[in-house]
């Protein structure tokens, strides 16, 4: 193997956890013909920026939770830099408890998570009510933390199985 293509995979690789992200990001906003989906629809990017601040905080910077909370913003039409601002902290959050996740079993992250989330949405629905001047309806805020705590499992096992596959078997290599 050429020491280019060796060069361009390492890159890669080290772009998984924004790579990932992102894609979760891009997931997350398609129209699914669901209704009310874009209302209520699970906080992948959280889900994405809280695994990987645990489990590869030296690939996930603050920089790339920024940038994807930004992304998000934009694309999603919400306040600008009220996503980047709860993945900063989603970030900050996953790096400082770190040492804890790491020797703890999926439960406890799910519980972290559940935390976390909980913290979140009600503070972002807080500070969009204050914008638009007027309490927003408190159901869709209920179902987007329900359905993001469903979904937590699958997006864990999915950016676990792509830790798995590309980055820890490219360490051992």
């Amino acid at each position: 193997m050429s020491a280019l293509l060796r060069q361009t995979r390492r890159r890669i690789r080290a772009l998984l956890p924004i790579i990932s992200s992102l894609a979760l990001v891009l997931f997350g906003l398609l129209p699914l013909g669901l209704p009310h989906f874009d209302v209520v629809g699970p906080a992948f990017a959280l889900m994405a920026v809280f695994y990987w601040s645990i489990f590869r905080s030296d690939l996930m910077t603050m920089t790339g939770a920024f940038a994807i909370g930004l992304l998000l913003d934009l694309l999603s039409g919400g306040p600008l830099g009220l996503n980047a601002l709860v993945l900063l902290l989603a970030h900050e959050l996953g790096v400082s408890q770190r040492r804890v996740f790491l020797g703890s079993s999926f439960l406890v992250n799910w519980a972290a998570f559940a935390l976390v989330i909980a913290a979140v949405l009600p503070v972002c629905w807080a500070l969009i009510s204050l914008l638009h001047w007027q309490m927003l309806p408190v159901t869709p805020l209920v179902a987007q933390l329900l359905l993001s705590l469903a979904l937590y499992p699958a997006v864990y096992w999915l950016l676990s199985r792509l830790e798995r596959r590309w980055l820890r078997a490219a360490a051992a290599a």
